[in-house]
């Protein structure tokens, strides 16, 4: 049960990863200009409102409702809706830390997609983009508001979730996802324009 469970939080951090993306592209090829405040709100806002992401949210639910995570909310109404406030909840405390504490360190919370090269190059930039932050100067650095966000979150979520799904070993079955779910996005951002452009063929 201990694996089934690790995996449907590994899933559902990949599909809040994905939903969480920015909707616009950004090039690191282009001059860096560092994100403002409006944008960093903006950023928190999409991150939770967006269609995509609300949307995730859905197949999330659905998901952990399916293997009944935890496992004290059931399978009815009343547990698909605590799971879906719960990630909702959980998404905008993570991008509201991330992206305010990064305004206070000059850490960027957005995706920057590769500079040209081959499939494995982006592959692993977009890997680098997971656990590295541009700086206001446009260097890669630890991105340490977004470990913090991703941790401050699982910490808070014990004040609501059941006993099953409490504990140490918990809060860091669920921040392992968190980044994955990162990396899902970036890869998503990556290569979505692409994809879009060999449809509209």
């Amino acid at each position: 049960m201990a694996i089934v469970r690790l995996t449907a939080l590994i899933v559902s951090g990949v599909l809040v990863g994905v939903a969480s993306a920015g909707a616009q592209p950004l090039s690191s090829t282009d001059p860096y200009v560092p994100i403002t405040g409006a944008q960093r709100a903006k950023w928190i806002l999409d991150g939770s409102t967006s269609i995509r992401s609300l949307g995730a949210g859905v197949v999330v639910d659905t998901w952990l409702t399916a293997w009944n995570i935890p496992e004290e909310w059931g399978r009815g109404w009343s547990g698909i809706g605590k799971r879906y406030v719960s990630r909702e909840a959980g998404v905008t405390i993570s991008n509201s830390v991330e992206a305010s504490l990064g305004a206070a360190w000059g850490e960027e919370p957005r995706y920057f997609r590769a500079p040209p090269g081959g499939l494995g190059s982006r592959i692993g930039f977009a890997a680098k983009s997971t656990v590295l932050a541009r700086r206001r100067d446009g260097h890669f650095a630890p991105a340490w508001a977004r470990y913090a966000g991703n941790v401050a979150t699982n910490i808070v979520e014990e004040s609501w979730l059941p006993p099953s799904a409490r504990g140490p070993g918990n809060i860091a079955a669920r921040s392992t996802p968190g980044l994955l779910g990162r990396f899902a996005g970036n890869l998503f951002e990556e290569f979505w324009p692409d994809v879009k452009k060999l449809l509209r063929r």
